[in-house]
């Protein structure tokens, strides 16, 4: 059961993502999102000393998809389709809500607006130095003697874009609504077949 305090800072990020979506990091006021929140500016500033790192929890968010994926490991008695769909289904899921795709076109706006937040955002981006838990998953399959890739960062790029291209990227932008489980799992299960198609052993 979530924590008065907790919900508190939920309404407080949520006000915060309108706020900086409507004005901008620059514009924006820590009065400006208090207001929204309908909590005091005291409270606000318990919980964030300022708009800039309010901003950075916003970007972590946006980032800590991966962070459940890290433990992940390959399971040779399972097959690589029942687990790589798995996998992916896990991170797709989460990152095709309406609330991840509003905060990630907040941070791709401020990317453009302001080169420090782009900086900042790298630097996430090159912690993180891995993509839904796949590189690692990879590794280890191609240690079970399973598949075999060459090149295992443009393996999981390749894989995870061909999802995003048709799950992902329309609609953040131009605003569609996420699409349904059903249309999630086919375009998954799709990719699925080409990857292993394409890097199974047994296929070859």
């Amino acid at each position: 059961m979530l924590k008065r305090s907790d919900i508190k800072q939920e309404d407080i990020v949520r006000s915060a993502i309108k706020v900086f979506s409507e004005k901008g990091l620059e514009q924006a006021s820590m009065e400006g999102i208090s207001k929204q929140a309908g909590v005091s500016k005291r409270t606000l500033y318990k919980y964030y000393p300022n708009k800039e790192a309010l901003f950075e929890v916003i970007v972590d968010r946006l980032m800590c998809r991966f962070d459940d994926q890290y433990e992940l490991q390959f399971q040779p008695a399972i097959s690589l389709e029942k687990q790589l769909t798995e996998l992916t289904l896990k991170q797709m899921c989460y990152i095709n809500t309406e609330d991840f795709q509003a905060t990630a076109r907040l941070v791709m706006a401020e990317s453009i607006r302001c080169p420090n937040t782009s900086k900042l955002l790298m630097n996430r981006f090159e912690a993180i130095g891995d993509s839904c838990g796949l590189h690692k998953w990879v590794t280890q399959a191609i240690d079970a003697g399973m598949i075999e890739v060459n090149d295992i960062p443009l393996a999981v790029e390749q894989y995870i874009g061909s999802i995003k291209a048709v799950v992902f990227w329309p609609q953040l932008l131009t605003h569609q609504p996420p699409p349904s489980c059903e249309q999630l799992k086919n375009v998954v299960a799709q990719a699925v077949r080409m990857f292993i198609a394409t890097y199974s052993l047994k296929s070859k």
